[in-house]
């Protein structure tokens, strides 16, 4: 399907855009063009780095995380906390708990929170998926267990608090539920968070069938629920760290079995160095260097594929940081060293964000030092929030997405200038 107007050089007519498949993901293609269809299909499914991993035959690694995490919840009756940086994966570890647990006849329901969130709003929703059924009262033949009435008609018409709901919550019977908070992290209410601590203190004095698991972007469990005493012993924190290099490649394994693809080994050597062990960049890089090799009707990713989908990344990572970083990032690329700039984005890898000049740790073959670290931290001190409180003055990156832009794009701009590998993104000694 073509269409009358002409291509930049005006001159060229091209096609009109159109999607590739239909909404029923249907390749519409034939022939090889259709084995090359179902590949891409199969790859948007697998490498998602927009979405969550809810299928437990796509999440790669982890196991570890999720076995304790299991044990956590089933060995100690503990509520948990799962804390790390953002795109670690804590939202895809909780879905795919979901889908274990309700193996197990566990009922698990989900919410997500917001900066404005309100505690009675949150949990009377998720009470709308409790059937009244469990609860110890209730007879099987009830008009509300036969009705489908769930535990929040139960609640008072108005707000209620911790004591109301955790009142409810020990009348439960017959199963066990599991209550996700997911980015509990973004909640500035504090009369919120010292509800939810008020709620996991009394569910588990009262041995309720209820346990909390909350997630959300910190460095420790004290950073995402508060320093409260009375809670210590019923919660447990459980970090999230980077994935492996041995995960890594269960990651990309996934893909080449859904898709029929194969990654050549230097793409994959070259994937870990670009990700640095981040799930949401590694399935962001595999994204674009899988469907860089299909559109050259090849179902091999070779290194070259990966190198071209640098292009694409970095024009998205670009569309994703604020106006007034997109002003001096281009005079910032220009004017320092790729190398002290790369380790500055590098060392921005944490929970929070937050990293000291002490924390940059350069490439052993750089020429630059210590020194050149301070100076440009210094030069575009702009760019960061600057905490002096401490015994080392630490920084952070105002603008959360651009220390991925900046690795992105030295280690494009490092390939054009014909660099054999960047250098710059080699790991950090110490990176996982």
């Amino acid at each position: 399907m073509g269409w009358n107007g002409t291509g930049d050089d005006g001159d060229e007519e091209q096609p009109f855009p159109t999607f590739r498949a239909s909404a029923l993901d249907q390749p519409t293609a034939l022939g090889e063009g259709n084995r090359l269809m179902k590949a891409r299909l199969a790859l948007r499914d697998v490498f998602t780095p927009a979405q969550p991993v809810t299928d437990r035959n796509r999440f790669a690694g982890r196991l570890g995380v999720l076995a304790k995490l299991i044990e956590h919840l089933e060995e100690q009756r503990s509520h948990v906390v799962i804390y790390g940086e953002r795109g670690i994966g804590k939202t895809s570890l909780v879905h795919i708990l979901a889908d274990v647990a309700r193996d197990s006849r566990y009922l698990v329901v989900y919410a997500s929170c917001g900066a404005h969130s309100r505690f009675d709003d949150i949990f009377r929703s998720v009470l709308r998926d409790i059937p009244q059924l469990y609860l110890g009262n209730v007879a099987p033949t009830a008009p509300e267990a036969e009705g489908g009435a769930s535990l929040a008609d139960r609640l008072p018409a108005g707000s209620f608090g911790p004591r109301e709901l955790s009142d409810l919550c020990a009348q439960i019977v017959g199963t066990r539920v599991l209550i996700v908070l997911d980015e509990y992290d973004r909640i500035i209410d504090p009369e919120f968070r010292q509800s939810v601590a008020e709620l996991i203190k009394n569910l588990s004095d009262r041995a309720a069938r209820v346990q909390l698991i909350l997630t959300g972007v910190a460095s420790n469990l004290q950073e995402l629920v508060g320093y409260i005493p009375s809670i210590r012993r019923n919660v447990i924190g459980l970090p999230m760290p980077r994935l492996t290099d041995a995960e890594i490649g269960s990651l990309i394994r996934i893909g080449e079995n859904s898709a029929g693809v194969n990654f050549e080994e230097p793409a994959v050597k070259l994937i870990r160095l670009l990700s640095n062990g981040s799930p949401y960049l590694v399935r962001l890089i595999c994204h674009h260097s899988s469907l860089h090799a299909i559109d050259e009707e090849r179902l091999n990713v070779e290194l070259s594929d990966v190198w071209g989908a640098l292009d694409s990344i970095v024009e998205e990572a670009e569309s994703r940081i604020l106006p007034t970083s997109k002003t001096i990032t281009g005079k910032l690329l220009a004017d320092s060293d790729g190398g002290v700039l790369a380790a500055i984005a590098r060392s921005a890898s944490t929970a929070d964000g937050w990293f000291a000049a002490e924390d940059v740790r350069l490439s052993p073959d750089s020429l630059a030092d210590a020194g050149s670290v301070s100076r440009t931290l210094e030069k575009w001190g702009e760019l960061f929030d600057v905490d002096t409180a401490g015994p080392a003055c630490r920084y952070r990156f105002r603008d959360e997405a651009l220390p991925t832009y900046l690795l992105m794009a030295i280690a494009r701009d490092q390939f054009r200038r014909g660099a054999d590998k960047p250098k710059v993104v080699a790991r950090t000694a110490g990176a996982v």
